[in-house]
């Protein structure tokens, strides 16, 4: 009784202390949602049902994110979100949108800056004339998005795209190989997007990144043990497409050092002498030995044919595949090189 005595004197009725219903958002991370729910159980932003396409959206959805409303897991298919402003101006971290579904929404002109969709969907949303600087996507549905005149610069996409790693685990699991194939398609259609984006804005090193990408999930698709697919991975070994000169110089680097020890053991003439490996030498005269093999590779290597050393046996063998793949392999490393420095 004094308990109810006591809701009386502060004017406040059964049916007002009574909770109100939350909303029951609950995402993988754990977040919920303290907004009111409606009949759905979800609040406004949280409920899929609802089609956000009213004018008042924009403004709506502004305040929210203002307020501190929980962004994350909202639904927005099919929203008409032109020209929203999302920006955090009040923080280093943009809004954060995870799990967020935008999937078709119209999202043209909109400002993005530093926000973060990560494992959520932009799936098939129209994002031209947009500002995405610094945009966190890692996880993100990035399948059919329009990106014409979109500012994507320093875009995080992470090291494997949803598809790319979806299809990697239907491998794995032994899944249909037309399952499989479709899931690398959609990755290769998805860098692809993305590298005539960078390539149309200037961002000539990110698109570079996507074209390795690109060729790589074309690569995937093609049968395991093919001639295709093994001169796709012997260039992609080589030079990354054409995109990684350090490869080149690594390559190098690794076939003049093989070649040397080949010739340490199987010997290589000096002044009527030969060079090589003796058990009954010692440490510091096979180091020497070694020394003058390594010098012998890169002269071979590098054509230069001084003539001072010649080989003997089987070094013969490996001086000419030496010489034949180091002069092919210098000329690719000026290409690629060129390549990317004239960008």
């Amino acid at each position: 009784m004094s308990e109810i005595h006591d809701k009386e004197q502060h004017g406040i009725t059964e049916v007002e202390s009574e909770q109100e219903p939350l909303c029951g958002y609950n995402d993988p991370d754990g977040h919920v949602c303290t907004e009111r729910a409606n009949e759905n159980g979800f609040c406004y932003w949280h409920d899929k049902t609802i089609i956000k396409d009213h004018p008042e959206d924009i403004a709506l959805l502004e305040a929210y994110a203002k307020k501190g409303g929980l962004l994350r897991g909202i639904s927005l298919q099919r929203a008409q979100l032109s020209n929203v402003n999302l920006v955090n101006h009040n923080s280093k971290t943009g809004y954060d949108l995870s799990h967020a579904d935008f999937y078709r929404a119209n999202l043209r002109g909109a400002h993005l800056f530093n926000i973060d969709v990560r494992h959520g969907s932009l799936m098939k949303a129209d994002l031209r004339d947009a500002n995405m600087h610094c945009a966190k996507l890692q996880g993100c549905n990035l399948l059919g998005i329009r990106l014409t005149n979109t500012k994507i610069d320093n875009i995080e996409v992470g090291n494997v795209l949803l598809q790319e790693d979806l299809g990697r685990k239907a491998e794995k699991d032994h899944c249909p190989r037309e399952e499989v194939i479709d899931l690398y398609e959609q990755a290769e259609e998805i860098y692809r997007d993305l590298r005539k984006a960078s390539e149309i804005q200037g961002i000539f090193t990110m698109a570079g990144v996507f074209l390795q990408k690109e060729l790589t999930m074309r690569r995937f698709q093609m049968p395991k043990f093919s001639a295709r697919r093994a001169m796709s991975k012997t260039v992609d070994l080589f030079c990354g497409y054409g995109e990684d000169p350090i490869r080149v110089v690594l390559f190098s680097l690794l076939l003049i050092f093989i070649s040397a020890l080949f010739y340490f053991f199987f010997g290589i003439v000096f002044d009527g002498s030969v060079v090589q490996f003796r058990t009954e030498q010692s440490f510091s005269a096979n180091a020497l030995a070694l020394a003058e093999c390594l010098y012998y590779s890169v002269v071979t290597f590098t054509t230069l044919g001084y003539g001072d050393f010649t080989p003997i046996g089987f070094s013969r063998l490996v001086a000419a595949t030496e010489a034949f793949t180091g002069s092919f392999t210098i000329a690719l490393f000026v290409v690629v090189f060129v390549k990317k420095m004239t960008r």
